[in-house]
């Protein structure tokens, strides 16, 4: 018995990988997909209402309402409810810790000054190391440039008192008021500029919103369909099944406690964590399913019927009519089959369930105490460094836009907060789609005020042009996160452009100078952050995957059957930080392409890529069914010596993998890590179960061999396996 040989097809991707060229890539990203027309849709008309509220009271930064109504727009009503409550509460914060800083600097910019530096300062650094960062982050983002007007207004309260000073603001008023007065109104006029859209958001959403528990199930669903395909044989099923079980779950958990959320106490069916954590086994036994050589494809046959019907009965809320296959298999699948029946019972039991109050929290993680900051948030210096540069870009473009006299490019500070990101890759990929998103929404505005607005005559004249340009801009947004921020500065460029005061605007001058700003933005953050302290995409990808390595070690290590045991719970915290760690690094990936310059990767005789993620992250499908094996009754009526040499393996072998975690953070030692790979138990003995266990340690030994294939030395082969050959011996 052997196990099938590794496949090198190409790695999958959670988001579908790199296109083959720009035209196919466009039509991937935008081609319609679940519930995307109906979220565009939405924000369309989220924007209209705050556009219409807006310009019929006569409010300022209409601009600034309409993004709001797009930024904050998320796929599910929870999420988006939750972001505008939130943003809602820190706005106001910040408006009040604005005016109170004003009270004291108005007058000292050598005070005012260096406070913007440290409210730059602290709002980058808890945004890396603080529990509620995007709060933090939110909050000293509209500290640092709400200081920004201090200048611009102080200025203009100090001239005459004339008809033509009052041009440049929104507020005519300010000319003619002290500068103390004049800021309180700035201030309180963007705090409701801020809170309205965020009101019209939640109605919105209350009402017309995408409930996240049809998300849940529309999302298991789609994975019991890939599962019947799977089993059916079809084309394609297996890198899709392969993707998803590379998606996890956290994403749909996050599902279900938001469902619970919204739900509190209804009795509505909402997939129990249970159901999530069972689709999810049955995804990765499949997987397993093709790795054992003698185990055909059209034994699961009769598991394809059963996923279809579980399937419908989870978009429909009813119970499965068919009842749960029974898979059969012999030699090292037979286990194996004998799992794939049991999760299908469990399936079927699940969706039999009576329906229950949906639940508020998630397992153990919901009711885990949160620290405030990280653990390492004063021991890795990275976190002090992102701050330091971010404070150093928003000071350089404050100082450039007061030393040329030039407020209007001030969109040039707010730039540098929304670009910046912690590798040189991911910053870079964000810059290009903001210019690019920037100079499509000017180039629609400046056609619009050139062709469109000598035209308009009324407000609804005025909606019937943000319309489609919001829906062009919503639809890019919902995409993946190759091109969903483009989308969102199209709108943002746009709204810049042809929302500047009330009513239609002829001034192109406006339009001209705030694009400038926000490319000024993204020089400046080039410049800093691919000179100071550049991180590279692969030396975060290396950290994470160095916490999958340290996962896989504590899994393999709690086989061993002594005190390094671990509890179901336990063994379920650490899947999951595992799949956590290789979606980060995967997630990463995607902006290595932008990063060119040997400089910013870091130095190892092999690159860490896809390939080598996507095989780190399949050998937890060999130690997942490894643990299984040992859990089952026949693995404790195993001989005391046999325990004792698997014991022995599975200690040398966490050691091994925490090595191995070592080398994938430093790049160092790969041909001293692939001489000390320990060699499989020799085991001997009749019967399917001891069989399965020889299958999946070769499987698992040659799935790490083929890694160290691909990073440099690869270690002697054994000429003969003393797995197989015991066994061989012994039958």
């Amino acid at each position: 018995m052997s196990a099938r040989p590794i496949r090198r097809g190409a790695p999958p991707a959670v988001d579908e990988g790199d296109a083959p060229g720009f035209t196919a890539f466009l039509n991937r990203e935008l081609r319609p997909t679940p519930g995307r027309l109906t979220d565009s849709v939405r924000i369309v008309a989220v924007v209209l209402v705050v556009v219409g509220i807006a310009e019929t009271f006569r409010l300022p930064d209409i601009a600034l309402s309409a993004y709001i109504g797009l930024f904050l727009s998320k796929s599910e009503a929870v999420s988006t409810v939750l972001s505008a409550v939130i943003s809602g509460i820190t706005v106001v914060v910040a408006i009040i810790v604005t005016i109170v800083v004003f009270m004291l600097s108005l007058s000292e910019p050598a005070v005012r000054i260096p406070l913007m530096a440290v409210a730059t300062f602290g709002a980058a650094f808890l945004a890396r190391t603080a529990t509620l960062g995007p709060v933090f982050f939110t909050g000293g983002f509209i500290i640092a440039y709400g200081l920004t007007f201090g200048d611009e207004l102080l200025g203009l309260a100090l001239q005459p008192a004339t008809a033509g000073n009052a041009s440049q603001s929104g507020v005519p008023e300010l000319a003619f008021v002290s500068p103390a007065e004049a800021l309180v109104q700035t201030l309180l006029w963007l705090s409701l500029a801020a809170v309205m859209p965020l009101a019209v958001l939640i109605a919105a959403n209350l009402l017309t919103g995408r409930d996240p528990a049809r998300v849940l199930r529309e999302a298991l669903a789609k994975r019991l369909a890939t599962a019947a395909r799977f089993c059916a044989n079809e084309k394609g099923a297996e890198l899709e099944l392969e993707t998803q079980a590379f998606e996890g779950t956290v994403g749909l958990r996050k599902l279900h406690h938001l469902a619970g959320l919204l739900n509190q106490g209804r009795r509505i069916p909402v997939a129990s964590v249970s159901m999530i954590d069972e689709i999810r086994r049955l995804g990765l036994l499949l997987l397993a399913w093709l790795r054992v050589e003698d185990s055909a494809r059209d034994a699961l046959a009769p598991g394809a019927a059963f996923c279809r019907a579980a399937e419908r009965a989870l978009r429909t809320g009813e119970a499965p009519r068919a009842k749960p296959a029974v898979i059969g298999a012999t030699g090292a699948g037979r286990p194996l089959a004998d799992a794939i029946s049991q999760t299908l019972n469990m399936i079927a039991e699940t969706l039999a369930a009576p329906t229950v109050a949906a639940p508020t929290k998630t397992g153990d993680a919901a009711r885990s105490p949160r620290q405030l900051l990280a653990a390492d948030a004063f021991s890795d210096p990275k976190h002090v460094r992102f701050a330091l540069k971010l404070t150093m870009a928003v000071m350089t473009c404050y100082f450039i836009q007061n030393l040329a006299n030039w407020p209007a490019i001030g969109t040039c500070v707010p730039t540098c907060f929304m670009v910046a990101l912690g590798t040189v890759g991911e910053t870079l990929h964000k810059a290009t789609l903001r210019i690019v998103g920037a100079l499509i929404g000017a180039g629609l505005g400046l056609g619009a005020i050139l062709l469109l607005m000598p035209q308009m005559t009324n407000l609804g004249d005025l909606l019937l042009l943000l319309a489609p340009v919001t829906l062009l801009a919503a639809w890019i947004a919902c995409g993946s996160e190759r091109i969903a921020y483009a989308g969102v500065q199209i709108g943002l460029a746009f709204y810049l452009v042809v929302l500047h005061g009330t009513g239609p605007t002829v001034d192109m001058y406006t339009a001209r100078d705030r694009v400038i700003g926000i490319l000024l933005g993204n020089v400046v953050i080039f410049v800093i952050f691919t000179t100071i302290w550049p991180v590279s995409v692969a030396s975060v990808v290396r950290v994470n995957l160095a916490k999958a390595l340290d996962q896989l070690a504590a899994l393999v290590g709690s086989g061993d059957g002594g005190h390094n045991a671990i509890s179901q719970a336990d063994r379920a915290a650490a899947n999951m930080a595992f799949g956590q760690a290789l979606s980060q690094a995967r997630a990463l990936l995607i902006n290595d392409p932008f990063e060119t310059s040997e400089v910013w990767r870091a130095a190892a005789s092999r690159p860490i890529d896809a390939t080598i993620v996507t095989q780190v992250g399949r050998l937890f499908l060999p130690v997942e069914m490894i643990l299984d094996l040992i859990a089952l009754p026949a693995g404790r009526d195993l001989p005391q010596s046999t325990r004792d040499a698997i014991s022995a393996y599975h200690r040398a072998l966490a050691a091994w993998f925490r090595r191995a975690a070592s080398w994938a953070r430093n790049g160092e030692g790969g041909a001293e890590l692939a001489a000390g790979l320990p060699k499989t138990p020799v085991l001997s003995g009749p019967g399917d179960f001891l069989t399965a266990f020889v299958t999946w340690y070769d499987v698992l030994d040659r799935d790490i061999r083929e890694i160290f294939d691909q990073i440099g030395p690869q270690p002697e082969q054994a000429v003969t396996s003393p797995v197989r050959g015991a066994l061989h011996a012994a039958s």
